[in-house]
């Protein structure tokens, strides 16, 4: 096993400029998915169109179905931020170069002068999992206490790219139980329909 793992400890704002590039792809791509102001700060380019999403039990979509709707977060939510605790970052074509020098036979059609072996498909060069565990953090527009609901989260996404300024997500999973945010979200519905959560006396 040649695979690469780089590790870091703490918020994806500390992360160093000299850090792997999966790292360092997790720092610019967290500002982006927690944005509520996506005219400045688009999610769309850090995904390939068709990148399986998949979160917690839901069916999967792609990235240019969920995008859309990340992209409308705003009009319900005041804030949302993600704190990261630990992330990796796997050097996965490492491991398939080391992989494919012991089973693949040298290549005499589709090869650079400076490698041995064919490229990996369609160019890329890069192929990296990061995974990182973090606590979300939600809190509501309409939530007079300005409340905010935490839920802990682990994400995988498997990333592939031409260098390590044009990776991109090709599939992003993401685990977490999400009823904390349903419940307080209802609950804010409930208080509303009835006038902030008054109740109403029972007639004598």
């Amino acid at each position: 096993m040649n695979t690469s793992v780089t590790i870091h400890h703490g918020p994806s704002e500390t992360i160093p400029p000299t850090a792997s590039p999966g790292l360092l792809f997790l720092q610019r791509f967290l500002p982006a998915a927690d944005s509520l102001d996506p005219k400045n700060h688009s999610i769309r380019p850090f995904f390939t169109p068709d990148a399986p999403i998949l979160i917690g039990s839901n069916p999967p979509t792609t990235a240019s179905d969920a995008v859309p709707l990340l992209q409308v977060r705003g009009r319900h939510i005041a804030h949302f931020h993600h704190d990261v605790h630990l992330a990796w970052d796997m050097d996965l074509a490492r491991e398939r170069a080391a992989k494919d020098a012991t089973t693949t036979m040298p290549s005499t059609v589709s090869r650079d002068e400076n490698s041995l072996y064919a490229p990996l498909a369609s160019g890329v060069r890069l192929k990296r999992t990061v995974m990182f565990e973090a606590t979300s953090e939600t809190i509501f527009k309409n939530d007079p206490d300005q409340f905010p609901v935490k839920v802990r989260e682990f994400n995988i996404l498997d990333l592939e790219g031409s260098s390590p300024d044009d990776l991109q997500i090709v599939e992003m999973r993401v685990f977490l139980d999400s009823r904390p945010v349903q419940a307080r979200a209802a609950r804010l519905q409930t208080e509303s329909a009835f006038g902030g959560g008054a109740t109403q006396e029972a007639p004598a």
